[in-house]
């Protein structure tokens, strides 16, 4: 709880009482590098913060392997469609790191919400985000060139390039390994 209570008091404002009531549903788990939280095919039930470490979420399309995102210290992993919808996970979600994560089952995400109101606020921010997330990352697909994409990154996302294999980088921006070297030698 080192980093989810700091940051549940200052986005959120939650209570000590409150932040009391969350922590003791939520389980602490540490996975080694290369172990996964959601694998694709199975059913996602769970929330959780990541304490330490990073994630990649990344499918499996034509036998290669697609990343589709990262996640490090201070954010949240799920899959929201399987979650929501109860149906299989279309990605797996993996550490890439040793990470320490928070897990919360989703049964009793409903029932705290029922308790404490703000959880709501919690969810729809998460959702929201996420959502905005994806509509971001979809029109830099389409409209940027590589070169463009990888400054984003850069920009937004400095870690990405000093904790995140170089290939799962170029799987991210949607091109080969071979083009990310050259990009990263031009600058």
């Amino acid at each position: 709880m080192n980093k989810l209570k700091p940051y549940l008091q200052s986005n959120f404002s939650f209570s000590e009482n409150e932040i009391e009531k969350m922590a003791s549903c939520f389980v602490s788990k540490s996975l080694k590098k290369k172990e996964y939280f959601l694998r694709a095919g199975h059913y996602c039930k769970n929330v959780a913060f990541i304490e330490k470490g990073c994630f990649i979420y990344y499918e499996i399309i034509a036998g290669e392997e697609k990343v589709c995102d990262f996640a490090f210290e201070n954010d949240w992993i799920t899959q929201y469609n399987s979650l929501l919808n109860n149906t299989p996970s279309q990605f797996n979600i993996c550490a890439i790191e040793n990470a320490e994560i928070l897990v919360m089952d989703v049964s009793k995400i409903a029932a705290l919400s029922k308790s404490i109101p703000k959880i709501g606020m919690l969810r729809t921010e998460l959702a929201e985000n996420y959502f905005i997330e994806s509509t971001k990352r979809a029109s830099q697909l389409a409209n940027l060139k590589a070169e463009e994409r990888y400054e984003t990154l850069l920009n937004e996302k400095p870690e990405t390039f000093q904790r995140i294999p170089q290939y799962h980088i170029a799987s991210y921006l949607g091109i080969k390994p071979q083009s990310l070297s050259r990009i990263r030698a031009k600058k």
